[in-house]
């Protein structure tokens, strides 16, 4: 045997602490006997369900939703706006590829345009997050001004304001 097994045995023979149990005082049964206490008590409270609810109570009323705030931008709701029936990203990145009107010399690369879809459907607020070059940078953010009416996105129902980050590609282009 390993010398801290019996270190571990000689530990636990000597504490009498873990194998001694408290008794407990409780009255002898006797079989058939029905005592007069049992017969006479009162009727127990029916006892929660595993999901919280009493079965004696109706759950509580649900709490009614909160409108939005009008003044919010958001970046994710539950219905995104939408171009031309389309998801607003997707459609929003080839409107804006098809009116971009590039450079000569452009280089390869990605720009990073952020706008906000007003309550209205409206672009607002173009800016460039990530840019190439300022000549690119310019023409994608008239581009982005000349978008289309969305239709806005909703949360709970109400119309809101959404931010939208697009990345347009610019390839390199082939002699």
């Amino acid at each position: 045997m390993h010398p801290a097994t019996y270190w571990l045995l000689a530990a636990l023979a000597t504490t009498t602490a873990l194998a001694q149990t408290p008794a407990t005082n409780t009255p002898a049964r006797q079989p058939g006997a029905v005592g007069q206490q049992q017969m006479e008590a009162p009727a127990a409270a029916p006892r929660p369900r595993r999901d919280g609810i009493r079965p004696d109570r109706e759950p509580p009323a649900a709490t009614p939703a909160v409108p939005p705030d009008a003044t919010k931008v958001y970046f994710y709701v539950e219905q995104m706006p939408l171009l031309n029936g389309q998801h607003a990203y997707l459609a929003s990145i080839a409107a804006i590829t098809r009116a971009v009107v590039v450079p000569a010399g452009a280089p390869a690369g990605r720009v990073y345009v952020q706008f906000v879809v007003t309550s209205a459907g409206q672009v607002s607020h173009p800016h460039i997050v990530k840019g190439l070059r300022a000549d690119l940078d310019s023409a994608v953010v008239a581009a982005t001004r000349q978008l289309p009416r969305f239709t806005p996105g909703k949360q709970g129902n109400h119309v809101v304001a959404v931010s939208i980050t697009v990345a347009v590609t610019f390839p390199v282009k082939q002699s």
